[in-house]
């Protein structure tokens, strides 16, 4: 698909984020009272803070041969899309569920490390990094404490994710399937659909995506 008059938008204005996406959580009881890691020797963070959003998706058993899937990541700093992620998983996921829940750890190491750079660089951040999944169940799992997962390697990425949403480096909410950027490097879309999408990164209208 040719996009000749288009131009990719790096928007440094402030996100409107719809709060009602998102649940206050108290994690103390299960992770303790944990905190950020901050850089050693970083500068002191001066002038506007920033807010990091990132849309999480995974096309389960995308590889038709091996039937891995596919984590797929697009994180935006204030309205300006600076990281792009698709990769194929190491792993062979028997739901959806478990392939998200891969996707939505990767999310997290792409989210830490954004943190800290921007922290080297002296930018301070507003907030926790607002991550929209268009998985029902992984934001519950992210987002209530009560939860709890048995296959190992799915806890391993429940509690990665969830400590970290319990440091305050992030938090899940709910995207609309129609509405979730990072389905446009998961999945074969309707022309219509996928023009819809590319125009919150191509035509400065990621506004409408949080909540404007």
């Amino acid at each position: 698909m040719m996009h000749d008059e288009s131009a990719l938008v790096f928007d440094a204005t402030k996100p409107d984020i719809d709060e009602l996406a998102f649940q206050e959580v108290d994690w103390n009881d299960f992770y303790g009272e944990v905190e950020e890691d901050l850089p050693p020797k970083m500068p002191e963070p001066l002038g506007r803070p920033v807010t990091i959003s990132c849309f999480v998706d995974a096309n389960h058993a995308g590889n038709v041969v091996t039937r891995q899937s596919h984590s797929d990541v697009l994180i935006f700093l204030m309205n300006a899309p600076i990281i792009w992620f698709s990769k194929q998983q190491n792993t062979v996921e028997s739901s959806s569920f478990g392939s998200e829940f891969v996707a939505a750890r990767i999310a997290r190491d792409l989210i830490v490390s954004l943190r800290i750079k921007l922290r080297m660089f002296g930018c301070p951040i507003d907030g926790p990094a607002n991550v929209f999944c268009d998985n029902q169940g992984v934001v519950k799992n992210a987002s209530l404490p009560e939860s709890t997962l048995s296959k190992k390697h799915n806890a391993i990425n429940y509690h990665v994710v969830c400590e970290a949403a319990a440091a305050g480096i992030l938090r899940f909410g709910k995207a609309d399937g129609e509405t979730n950027i990072a389905d446009l490097l998961t999945k074969i879309l309707p022309v219509p659909w996928r023009k819809l999408l590319l125009g919150s990164i191509l035509y400065r209208c990621m506004k409408k995506f949080l909540g404007a």
